[in-house]
């Protein structure tokens, strides 16, 4: 996990999936696919994800990443 990772994953066994935080309660979303990045969203990390993400949180990325993922054409 990267400095600044706050939370990964895989989908699909084909898309990474991370939030890395970029200032103090804000993170940015990204999915992945190899080394081309498909999608970027700014997010909010509750409690500013002190002691590891909220759950609400992963919950609404893995949401997020996964209407992303199936909306591709």
């Amino acid at each position: 996990m990267k400095d600044n990772e706050v939370w990964n994953a895989t989908l699909d066994e084909r898309y990474a999936v991370s939030v890395e935080r970029t200032a103090p309660y804000q993170g940015v979303l990204t999915v992945s696919e190899g080394d081309e990045v498909l999608y970027r969203e700014s997010v909010g990390l509750m409690y500013n994800a002190q002691f590891g993400p909220d759950m609400e949180d992963v919950h609404n990325w893995k949401q997020t990443a996964v209407r992303f993922i199936d909306g591709r054409t």
